[in-house]
């Protein structure tokens, strides 16, 4: 019965800090994609290195990484691939939007795993292939 009772609390205590862990930070409110605009050959495949720049509610910007939860894509990925780093390589020609995706903050729950539900921003760039 003891043990159960410390279990609880345990449980309760890290809920608590996990819940707390993006009070007082500031927030994502949006990500600058740059090139905002790029153009590269197809043929050869070249790729084109995006960076995603997050702005936050404290008037401050960092350059964002996959350690900030940030995801890349492409609106067809026929076109054009792109990889978690956010270099997008030229397939086939096309216009494609690259899209970067971060949570605004971190917003955790616990229930069958731990996740992050905090809402997404994202910002886009376009990328023309030819």
């Amino acid at each position: 019965m003891k043990n159960s009772r410390l279990l609880i609390v345990f449980f309760a205590l890290l809920g608590a800090l996990l819940i707390g862990c993006g009070a007082l930070h500031p927030t994502l409110t949006s990500i600058t994609v740059a090139p905002a605009n790029a153009t590269a050959p197809s043929s050869p495949q070249t790729s084109v290195g995006f960076t995603a720049t997050g702005n936050f509610t404290n008037h401050k910007s960092r350059t964002l990484s996959v350690a900030d939860g940030l995801s890349w894509s492409s609106s067809n990925i026929t076109v054009v691939s792109i990889n978690s780093l956010g270099s997008a390589t030229c397939k086939m020609p096309g216009t494609v939007t690259i899209t970067a995706q971060a949570p605004a903050n971190l917003q955790f729950t616990i229930g069958t795993g731990i996740n992050n539900t905090s809402a997404k921003v994202s910002g886009t760039a376009m990328l023309t292939c030819t």
